[in-house]
C-alpha cells in the first residue's frame, strides 16, 4: 500500500495494537501477541482482496489469451 492508502476504511496509523503489545520499545523484535495481530490484519487484508471483483480489462486480457491458446 502506499502511504495515503486505506485499508477498509482503517488507517494504518489508526489501527489498535494488543494491549499487551510493546510495539516500538522492542527495537526489532515482536513477540508472540504482535505478530499474531499482524497474522490477523495480513489474513483480513487479504480476504478483502479476494472479495474484489476482477477488473473487467483483466477479464479480457485473460479471454484474450485463453482464446489464442485454444484456437491457434
Amino acid at each position: 500500500m502506499d502511504k495515503g492508502d486505506v485499508a477498509e476504511g482503517v488507517a494504518p496509523a489508526e489501527m489498535d495494537l494488543p494491549e499487551s503489545s510493546a510495539f516500538g520499545q522492542a527495537h526489532g523484535r515482536l513477540g508472540p501477541s504482535e505478530l499474531d495481530w499482524i497474522g490477523r490484519e495480513l489474513r483480513e487484508y487479504h480476504d478483502a482482496i479476494l472479495r474484489e471483483p476482477a477488473p473487467e480489462r483483466l477479464l479480457a486480457l485473460i479471454d484474450r489469451g485463453l482464446a489464442r491458446r485454444v484456437f491457434h
